[in-house]
């Protein structure tokens, strides 16, 4: 990142031009802009990755859809961001960033290529920032901003995408020397804003940001109605007991007002909720979590765990009746008839061994995130089942970056998951790091599924089944920074395929102890399907920062 005072002149200049023309235009008084004052940064990065037996089929026995599923991917990411101090406790921020596949502007299809420029660009940051306020160390930060606690565990950037989270809220942050207190709001969904399905208050296309009176609509699609969103609210503390340690209890709530079905009273309705899904429609989910994290000499420590509590809509797919839940108005609308009941756990520590040389460090790490055997013992239909259920379990793993916790294969979510993990690193020089990493995977619940890092269904479990062995993960990582600002990563990785996967050992006839679907394709009971396979994944990335 460079201030002001390094900026040559014609950068200056060009910055002017494209950021702030229109606003001197607008009013000459910006022209008087101190540069000293002004900050840019930027980012691009390019990388290709393969991956091979995404599926973990082999081709063998011609089975249609049990293809090995190998891909080949290279992308990038391009970050602009500017920042101004108006004042001492005044600033203001914005990011522009354009995250891409390569190819993805060409045609589909068996049509001439064009290869047309779309619009990527999109606003990855931008919002206003008041220091001090009414008492010092009081800041408020409002617009589209990164928001990040602990270990990203529930709330990250999510780097490791070319495009990454942001979110759109205010940030209430007090800071002091024994203690640090925030407070936020995000609204991650705006069923006005989209203007899709939307009836009723918020006008046919939702274009009105403040829409006039009147009932909100009595039917709409599947989450969707006007006015109704989801919003999440959040309290994190960070207490300073040490020089070294850090205690940080917090609190989020996920508040989704979204329709679940688009029928109304005494019908029976007509749409399931997908429950397994993150986020899922027609909840109120409260997170009541702490970490602990710190440092006594050589030794490294963090604990997190977190308690989920509240309730969901299941549009009666796992109540045992519906009886009192299809009152007048949508279900998800005051009818959640779940409670939520879920945790996780992760523990994690490590000794550097400084005296070595390139300074060794050994670390292990379990997690475990709750499941629910009960999610896959139902028909996804909209009449009671009678399987029982009435609680979920399944913990959401929110809006976390799960890249570097779970394996870099990014074949495990933080739910429904038990993981043993062995990491080993060296610094072969002081811009260098060399790192191995062992995980052990499997389900804390056999018959829910397995969630890979995006927190969507990788495989959909039988409901009999009982292996929770998925399997175990071998990474090798190297970087390497060049000339300060040039770093290199490149990474393999080899997924060893575990009992969950593998055949059933009465007959054969099903594809594999623990899966009905695999990577969206389904496994047909009853049929010879191909031989399960190991999964490599491989990358080179390169980027430049300022």
């Amino acid at each position: 990142m460079f201030n002001g005072k390094r900026l040559s002149g014609w950068m200056a200049l060009a910055v002017f031009a494209t950021v702030g023309g229109a606003m001197v235009a607008a009013d000459p008084a910006f022209a008087k802009t101190d540069v000293d004052k002004l900050t840019i940064s930027g980012e691009i990065r390019e990388r290709y990755e393969v991956r091979t037996n995404a599926s973990f089929f082999s081709d063998a026995g011609g089975i249609p859809g049990a293809t090995k599923s190998n891909l080949s991917i290279a992308s990038h990411r391009v970050r602009v961001g500017v920042g101004y101090d108006l004042t001492p406790d005044v600033a203001f921020f914005a990011q522009i960033a354009d995250g891409r596949t390569f190819g993805s502007e060409g045609a589909a299809g068996n049509t001439a290529v064009t290869n047309a420029n779309g619009n990527g660009l999109d606003l990855h940051q931008g919002y206003i920032q008041l220091k001090n306020v009414l008492v010092p160390g009081l800041s408020l930060k409002a617009g589209r901003q990164e928001i990040i606690f602990g270990d990203h565990r529930l709330f990250g950037n999510f780097a490791w995408s070319q495009n990454g989270n942001a979110f759109d809220g205010v940030r209430l942050t007090h800071s002091a020397q024994a203690a640090d207190v925030d407070l936020f709001w995000i609204r991650t969904v705006d069923t006005c804003a989209t203007g899709v399905g939307n009836t009723g208050s918020c006008g046919s296309s939702g274009a009105a940001p403040f829409p006039g009176g009147g009932a909100i609509a009595a039917t709409g699609a599947v989450g969707t109605a006007a006015g109704r969103n989801q919003d999440i609210y959040g309290l994190y503390v960070t207490l300073k007991p040490a020089k070294t340690w850090t205690v940080e209890p917090y609190y989020f709530l996920l508040s989704d007002a979204r329709n679940v079905a688009g029928v109304v009273g005494g019908a029976a309705p007509t749409t399931a909720n997908t429950i397994t899904t993150a986020q899922a429609l027609g909840q109120t989910r409260s997170t009541l979590g702490a970490r602990i994290n710190g440092k006594q000499g050589r030794l490294d420590f963090t604990y997190e765990g977190a308690w989920q509590f509240g309730s969901i809509a299941s549009d009666c797919v796992r109540a045992a009746t519906c009886t009192g839940n299809q009152g007048a108005g949508l279900l998800g609308q005051g009818s959640r008839d779940m409670r939520i009941n879920a945790h996780a756990h992760a523990i994690k520590t490590g000794f550097t061994f400084d005296a070595v040389p390139m300074k060794p460090r050994l670390g292990f790490e379990f997690d475990y995130a709750s499941g629910d055997g009960d999610n896959n013992k139902c028909a996804a239909t909209g009449v009671a089942q009678g399987c029982g259920g009435s609680t979920l379990n399944t913990f959401d793993n929110l809006f976390p970056t799960n890249h570097f916790h779970y394996g870099y294969m990014d074949m495990m979510a933080w739910r429904n998951m038990v993981n043993y993990h062995v990491v080993f690193d060296v610094k072969p020089s002081p811009v260098s790091k060399l790192q191995f990493n062992f995980i052990i995977h499997r389900l804390a619940d056999a018959q829910d599924n397995w969630y890979r890092a995006n927190q969507a269904a990788y495989a959909t479990s039988r409901a009999t089944n009982q292996e929770a062995s998925v399997g175990q993960e071998l990474n090798i990582h190297y970087w390497h920074t060049f000339k300060e600002k040039f770093k290199v990563d490149l990474g393999y990785g080899h997924f060893f395929a575990g009992a969950y996967l593998d055949r059933t050992a009465s007959s054969g006839t099903n594809f594999t102890q623990g899966a009905s679907a695999i990577n969206g394709t389904a496994v047909t009971a009853g049929v010879t399907q191909a031989t399960i396979v190991d999964q490599n994944w491989a990358y080179m990335m390169g980027s430049i920062q300022f």
